[in-house]
């Protein structure tokens, strides 16, 4: 004989969890607080129901938004064009064996004075004055600040030239002064070549 009438089994503890959690998602996790007014018309929110002296009101809160990314400025894409640009002349320039950058100059004098440029380094500079300062300079010095030593140069990568004139030391560096400076007008327009 059969049983037409069964009765069908009970849900098991994870079967419940299961569908509780599809109906959380599916209705959108919404929270509710108490909006609870005092006699003054002092407001105040809280997750458990008000005092019988004041008067209540439910308010519901959305659910946070979904994620979305940032939007994509036109100037982002320039910037990111023209770092692609850089990235692949560099690429194609350390395929080649030349030095990454290139287009700086390690200058060296014969008196030991050591210092850079992104142009070509002079054919001459004043010599180093060992026995007077720059701004004490009296009439026995004069003979001192009219001689001039010669300059050898060596190409070097421009990143190792802006790391030489922007480092710590730089300033203890016997020849810094003569290293070549970018105004701050060109650095505004953008064309420091360190950068």
């Amino acid at each position: 004989m059969l049983d037409l009438e069964r009765t069908p089994r009970p849900l098991r503890w994870y079967e419940w969890l299961a569908v509780l959690l599809l109906a959380s998602y599916a209705a959108g996790v919404r929270a509710e607080v108490y909006k609870c007014t005092d006699a003054r018309g002092a407001a105040s929110f809280q997750d458990q129901p008000c005092a019988r002296a004041a008067d209540q009101s439910v308010v519901a809160l959305a659910p946070t938004p979904a994620y979305a990314a940032s939007p994509q400025y036109a100037v982002d894409r320039e910037v990111d064009v023209r770092r692609a640009q850089r990235v692949e002349r560099i690429r194609q320039s350390a395929h080649r064996g030349e030095p990454r950058a290139s287009g700086a100059y390690e200058c060296r004098t014969s008196d030991g004075q050591v210092f850079y440029r992104y142009s070509a380094c002079p054919r001459s500079v004043a010599a180093a004055d060992q026995g007077t300062t720059q701004r004490g300079r009296g009439a026995g010095a004069k003979g001192a600040a009219t001689k001039s030593v010669a300059v050898t140069s060596t190409r070097i990568a421009r990143e190792d030239a802006c790391y030489e004139m922007r480092r710590a030391g730089a300033a203890g560096r016997s020849g810094h002064i003569h290293d070549q400076d970018v105004s701050t007008y060109d650095k505004n327009l953008g064309h420091d070549p360190c950068r």
